[in-house]
């Protein structure tokens, strides 16, 4: 891994703690660790729109903020969100973007190489799914 690509994650893990997580804090009420899988990306070395761009959780953030608007969503993401996950995903169609529950992980599958992640409105209707 070159010095490009460790730069970039650090400063996407450093944003992380020190924004992102925070945020989603704030929206749920509780200390949820926040991570990205990095395996899933692949070989980044070469993609220069990624490293200059940098990972996006806009649609993430909304979609949490929608569900945890009163105290019944707030505790129905604590009883089964331990976790968040960023998890890279080939697909270029912005409906096969998604979320998914494991053990306890929220899992954000999106294509942020490409920058492809979905609608907000169906996005938040596949969060929502998932607490039902």
């Amino acid at each position: 891994m070159g010095l490009k690509v460790k730069r970039f994650k650090k400063k996407t893990e450093d944003w992380i703690s020190s924004h992102v997580q925070k945020y989603i804090t704030n929206q749920t009420g509780h200390d949820i660790p926040f991570a990205i899988d990095w395996e899933s990306f692949g070989d980044i070395e070469d993609a220069e729109l990624l490293l200059k761009r940098g990972l996006s959780y806009n649609i993430l953030e909304s979609n949490v903020k929608q569900l945890c608007s009163d105290e019944l969503g707030k505790e129905a993401f604590h009883e089964q969100v331990s976790s968040i996950l960023v998890r890279n995903i080939d697909q270029e169609n912005a409906e096969e973007m998604s979320y998914a529950l494991e053990d306890g992980k929220l899992v954000y599958l999106s294509n942020q190489k490409q920058r492809i992640y979905g609608a907000s409105k169906p996005m938040y209707k596949k969060l929502e799914d998932l607490f039902e």
